[in-house]
């Protein structure tokens, strides 16, 4: 009984810090919805690593956690993962509406109760089959498919929730005992290295082709004294954000948490409004509500289920 006091206990304190990394991220994404005219990704990633760089080094020797990686392998995938996770995110904001592909990522835990066969703790059930069903007809609904109502750019928040799920199971299964600050490091310098590589790329695309995706392909732009102050915001958001998961991923069960994880479609939606002007339609909240409510009836924990 003791055993399970306490372990319930940090899978409170799991399900806390997930909650609040998704207030942190859902305002994160609303300000990079906003400024996604004014600076392309690649250099946001580089801007907001600036600040959140000196940010993590600070916290990790306050805490005297080493900057090196116990497993730097697996740190580097699970970075490699989210980096791959953003970017599909963030290319799919430039064209469609925060709340729609908030909702469409937050697939993943559907992904995970497909992936459950091949998790030590879980398995895929009957009304996990149906939560997936219901929760593909959720993204149908939002998306309207047909010939004017889905495109390629539907696809990328699918990506997302796809890499997102990995990156869950790899924190959980090979990154456990990593300090959630050094993922965090992790990630930041994935985002680094990305935002180098996406501007050596895209300076030699033509100006006809910056014009069409300029959020995607453009190079350096100038930056004023209101986007610094914003990229040193969004630092401290995503530091925030990443070790807050991280930990929360290493102290409970994917599933557990991802149920918490779902607070982020309502801060995102909220967000959305306040600061960009984008309040979720009918279509939007319907499909929400049936993946929400999908996500839930998959990964919520089976009756009597011993914690692990």
């Amino acid at each position: 009984m003791m055993y399970l006091a306490t372990d319930r206990s940090v899978e409170a304190r799991a399900a806390a810090a997930i909650v609040i990394a998704a207030l942190a991220i859902a305002l994160h994404d609303a300000l990079v919805k906003r400024i996604n005219d004014e600076l392309g990704i690649w250099q946001l990633y580089l801007l907001r690593a600036l600040f959140a760089l000196p940010l993590l080094t600070a916290l990790m020797r306050m805490r005297g956690v080493s900057l090196r990686p116990r497993r730097a392998g697996w740190v580097a995938l699970r970075s490699l993962l989210m980096v791959t996770m953003w970017g599909c995110f963030y290319a799919a904001l430039a064209q469609l509406s925060l709340p729609v592909v908030a909702a469409t990522a937050y697939t993943f835990p559907l992904l995970l109760a497909l992936m459950a066969a091949w998790l030590p703790d879980e398995h895929l059930d009957a009304r996990r089959r149906i939560a997936v069903i219901v929760g593909f007809i959720g993204v149908l609904l939002m998306l309207r498919p047909g010939p004017e109502g889905l495109s390629p750019w539907s696809l990328l928040p699918l990506g997302s929730a796809l890499c997102y799920a990995l990156a869950a199971l790899v924190t959980r299964y090979r990154c456990v005992d990593e300090p959630p600050l050094v993922m965090s490091l992790g990630l930041n310098l994935g985002f680094v290295v990305a935002g180098v590589l996406g501007l050596a790329v895209v300076a030699g695309v033509d100006a006809q082709s910056v014009t069409a995706q300029p959020f995607i392909l453009s190079g350096w732009q100038p930056v004023g004294a209101g986007l610094w102050s914003l990229m040193a915001l969004l630092g401290v958001l995503i530091v925030t954000a990443s070790s807050l998961t991280a930990q929360a991923f290493q102290q409970g069960r994917p599933t557990l948490i991802a149920t918490c994880d779902y607070s982020y479609l309502p801060f995102a939606a909220l967000c959305s409004g306040v600061l960009v002007g984008e309040w979720p339609g009918p279509a939007t909240l319907a499909g929400m509500a049936l993946i929400i409510g999908a996500g839930i009836l998959a990964i919520h924990a089976r009756k009597g289920e011993r914690p692990e």
